[in-house]
């Protein structure tokens, strides 16, 4: 039974109906989840989140981890009908469903016709123009000041050389989980206790150091690591193999972690990127301004000037089925791909 205390208990019902019906009442068997779920998502969007997935053309199913699979594809230049998209999400883990729902939204049209990378902003400009602009300007000022900070932070919690020692001793860390050799294995676990690495690196884990950087600059972090090489810093983020996929992926991910952040109402990141990203992060709000007016208002969207390029509709002729794979298991090392 829902909390019949909650003020919003009409909306946390009628979102638990939606994932009831759109995962083939696999939620009904995770009744306190979808609750959950239902909390986790901002009073002033759950409306809106209930129509996203009243969308026939949206599918649902349980999954470890989160992904976002492009059915249809769709045509570049045409938003008259919606694509299929399924989104595999994990349904304790809070922060998976909205960021995956962000990208199926950014599909609604396929991702030959995505919202971030087709809808003129401004200045004929698409989110995917202004992010890639502002970040190719500021991506290693962007890698420095959130270095900065994290080191702060771990010096501040630990002692003042620890970061210099997690940083220096994390790659022979990384060795050790790939080495089988026995005598190598204890010659590598002796350095990174004599070292002091192993007492470091625990600390930053149970303090939690990386999430406090996180908390304030996933959407940043996430971006960073398509130039650089984050994977020893504990942030959860995708790898550069990942991201050298496909050039809009990089927005597109920036597009589904800003709008997992908007519709939980976790505006605790929106300071940082409202500093460090203002023309991106403005866009962003443009873009969704347009979007949850069509949703709410269940206009077509028709009416949007859309960007289409000759590369465009290359991609579109040549179209291939591709997976958005967002990862929050926790892989070795605290490593999140």
């Amino acid at each position: 039974m829902l909390d019949t205390t909650h003020e919003n208990q009409k909306d946390i019902a009628l979102f638990v109906d939606s994932m009831n019906k759109k995962t083939k009442r696999f939620m009904k068997y995770n009744h306190k989840n979808a609750i959950k779920q239902a909390i986790h998502i901002s009073p002033a969007y759950r409306d809106f989140v209930n129509k996203l997935l009243n969308n026939s053309a949206l599918k649902v199913s349980p999954y470890v981890g989160g992904s976002c699979r492009v059915i249809e594809h769709g045509t570049p230049g045409k938003m008259s009908k919606r694509c299929k998209v399924q989104i595999c999400v994990a349904f304790d883990e809070m922060g998976v469903f909205p960021h995956e729902l962000g990208h199926a939204t950014d599909f609604l049209f396929g991702d030959n016709c995505s919202l971030t990378s087709s809808v003129i902003i401004q200045d004929g400009k698409t989110l995917e123009d202004i992010f890639n602009e502002e970040f190719n300007e500021k991506a290693m000022e962007l890698f420095e000041t959130i270095l900065d900070e994290y080191m702060d932070c771990i010096n501040a919690n630990i002692n003042e050389d620890a970061y210099e020692v997690f940083l220096n001793y994390m790659p022979k860390y990384n060795l050790l989980q790939k080495t089988k050799n026995p005598k190598k294995r204890r010659e590598l676990q002796k350095e990174l206790y004599d070292s002091g690495f192993v007492e470091i690196y625990y600390q930053v884990v149970t303090k939690k150091c990386f999430k406090i950087i996180e908390q304030k600059y996933t959407p940043i972090t996430d971006a960073l690591s398509a130039r650089f090489d984050i994977s020893g810093l504990l942030f959860r983020g995708h790898s550069f193999i990942y991201y050298a996929l496909r050039p809009s992926l990089l927005v597109q991910e920036f597009f589904a972690n800003v709008f997992a952040d908007k519709i939980s109402a976790n505006h605790t990141r929106f300071d940082a990127l409202i500093k460090l990203m203002p023309k991106s992060f403005n866009a962003f709000e443009r873009l969704f301004v347009i979007l949850y007016d069509h949703i709410q208002n269940n206009k077509r969207f028709t009416d949007l000037p859309l960007k289409v390029t000759q590369k465009d509709k290359k991609e579109a002729a040549d179209a291939w089925l591709y997976t958005v794979h967002r990862s929050t298991n926790c892989q070795q090392g605290w490593t999140n791909w």
